[in-house]
């Protein structure tokens, strides 16, 4: 079982109350128990799946009754990946006072003993965590799981938003192909109810609206077009816990310092510059865990001036196989990443990559692999000639009948197919014979005869 919430009343209360929510492994879906549930049974929500070895975004709502004096029954809302659950499930409220306790990971002791919930502890890395003391809607769901695992802020202004939708939407393709989300993307954007997602581009702006975006048609390029901009108010912020705010520091006689494995503590972001009386306190990760805060490659790449400083690197190669590498740099550097994608997309980087590849005159089927990498989310580069060193040598004459990993692809990415791939500048075959092209037919091919 993964323990996602747990909230108690402190050791020294009266009565013992507490709400857990966990998920079942086996069973696949989530479970809530309080202490005033019937026969202390859980209650199950409906089935749903998750995908091992991604990171999936979970949100949960809690409604109290309008009315205590004619129903005790709260409401609990669900959200996977930005994706609202089946049904809401009603459950008996509690009462928890205003120093209650959080655990995440574990059982609250008095569950843990009290043998209603079974089952070992798996290994599981928990990310950025926030709760707080508002409701959020389906699309503020959507919005928080779109902005990626990798979105360094708290949604209140700590940090520069995303703002593009083009950006934000090939990044959401690619979560969304990696979550394991039965059916196709498109129809993963419908269930979120955001449908139009799908037609997000600076090629579909300049199509509608000229090359700015302007005219009677313009279609905006904001977050705001499809109400995914979202940011909360400090005020409603209760804790933001992130491995980046660690500290080695835990307070003297204080429940981690009595534990002889790792402690270590986190510190509250939302307390800083906060006077409010309702925040929560810093947090203690104790146990056989650690606190990981990795450093990541697009991120650094932002703040050192974008995926534009790797094009010198691109344009010093001097063979096709160092050619594909530095390709293969730069698309590391906006993999799921919207500030570096919205560089590429709509402020010229891919206009001028394609102008730095055209005077290259080194193309081959490695760089046209990279490329096409660009645009295709769950592509691997290499596959085929991997494929090819598996079988026997009378089918290395010719090309496969259906491409490797093909049921894995996404369309993701319409300004680099337009400006990488469909560029007849950057190709030309007048020199390269029938292979690359014939590569590159293979490519569609595997990509529109998906089941």
């Amino acid at each position: 079982n993964l323990f996602i919430l747990d909230l108690s009343s402190p050791p020294d209360a009266q009565a013992q109350e507490y709400m857990s929510l966990w998920y079942d492994i086996q069973n696949q879906r989530f479970n809530v128990l309080t202490s005033a549930s019937y026969r202390n049974e859980p209650t199950c929500f409906p089935v749903s799946p998750l995908r091992h070895g991604v990171w999936h975004h979970v949100l949960l709502s809690y409604a109290p009754p309008k009315r205590p004096m004619l129903s005790r029954k709260a409401i609990l809302g669900m959200f996977v990946d930005g994706r609202p659950l089946e049904a809401e499930v009603r459950v008996e409220s509690v009462n928890l006072p205003p120093n209650a306790r959080i655990h995440i990971g574990v059982p609250n002791p008095n569950l843990a003993v009290s043998g209603y919930v079974r089952g070992t502890l798996p290994p599981w890395e928990v990310g950025p965590t926030l709760m707080l003391a508002t409701l959020l809607s389906s699309l503020d769901a959507t919005a928080m799981f779109t902005s990626g695992p990798d979105f360094q802020g708290m949604f209140w202004g700590d940090r520069p938003q995303r703002l593009s939708l083009a950006a934000t939407g090939t990044a959401a393709f690619a979560m969304l192909a990696e979550s394991g989300e039965q059916g196709s993307v498109a129809g993963a954007l419908r269930r979120r109810e955001i449908p139009r997602l799908e037609a997000a581009g600076t090629v579909n702006r300049e199509r509608h609206g000229g090359p700015n975006g302007t005219g009677s048609h313009a279609v905006s390029d904001s977050l705001a077009a499809l109400s995914l901009l979202f940011n909360v108010s400090p005020d409603v912020v209760l804790f933001g816990f992130r491995a980046s705010s660690s500290h080695s520091y835990v307070r003297s006689g204080s429940k981690g310092m009595k534990l002889s494995r790792f402690a270590k503590r986190l510190v509250n972001v939302a307390r800083i510059n906060s006077f409010k009386e309702d925040v929560s306190t810093d947090a203690i990760v104790y146990g056989n865990g650690s606190v990981i805060s990795p450093s990541c490659f697009a991120d650094n790449i932002q703040w050192v001036g974008g995926p534009s400083i790797l094009l010198p690197i691109v344009n010093a190669a001097r063979s096709p196989k160092s050619l594909a590498l530095t390709l293969r740099l730069v698309r590391e550097s906006v993999h799921r990443h919207p500030p570096n994608l919205e560089m590429l997309q709509a402020r010229g980087g891919y206009k001028m990559l394609a102008y730095v590849l055209r005077h290259k005159k080194i193309m081959d089927s490695n760089v046209l692999d990279q490329c096409f990498a660009f645009g295709v989310h769950g592509f691997i580069p290499g596959a085929l000639d991997e494929k090819q060193r598996n079988t026997n040598g009378d089918s290395k004459k010719k090309l496969p009948e259906s491409w490797p990993y093909a049921d894995r692809w996404v369309f993701s990415d319409l300004d680099a197919m337009k400006y990488l791939l469909l560029n007849h500048q950057v190709w030309d075959m007048r020199n390269t014979g029938p292979s690359l092209p014939l590569r590159l037919l293979s490519f569609l091919n595997g990509l529109v005869s998906q089941n």
